[in-house]
């Protein structure tokens, strides 16, 4: 298992396209997978500043990645830095791989200086990111979808982890 930026894996863009369109965008209209495309190649010039991805690969095959970005949500404009994109193909769901993009996005978001991290997830998804510091602040609806908005605070501690 090895972790990295997408910005050292540019030619995983596509791939990570099309799960994004298969699994949540293919229901959104106006969104196809070359748009999801773009929108993802961006990450892939960045290892310092946000937006920027984060990747995981098993035996040299990729299995997931995370997000970090700006201002995802236009609703909240005050939510600066987010947690999104959060995906792990199916075939390797259920061994730990969330957990490991979600805390290597945690420790780049701290190395960043970024204090507060936000995110929004459907309900069956708030115990995994409470697991992982993340509060509730709120109910919200994207794209007619009820989302729970939820936060993570870095703290002292972490910061020097």
């Amino acid at each position: 298992m090895d972790t990295s930026l997408l910005a050292d894996n540019p030619h995983e863009v596509n791939k990570i396209a099309n799960w994004y369109y298969t699994e949540w965008a293919h229901a959104f209209p106006n969104v196809t997978e070359e748009l999801l495309r773009i929108k993802i190649a961006e990450k892939a010039f960045n290892r310092n500043k946000i937006p920027l991805a984060i990747v995981i690969h098993d035996n040299s095959e990729l299995v997931g990645v995370v997000e970090l970005k700006y201002r995802e949500n236009i609703n909240y404009p005050e939510y600066k830095h987010w947690l999104g994109g959060v995906f792990v193909a199916p075939m390797s769901r259920g061994s730990g791989f969330s957990n490991i993009l979600i805390a290597e996005a945690k420790s780049k978001a701290i190395s960043l200086g970024i204090e507060k991290l936000y995110l929004q997830c459907e309900s069956y998804n708030v115990a995994l990111y409470k697991k992982h510091g993340f509060k509730e602040l709120h109910l919200a609806s994207h794209h007619e979808i009820t989302t729970t908005i939820m936060v993570y605070v870095a703290t002292t501690e972490a910061k020097f982890q």
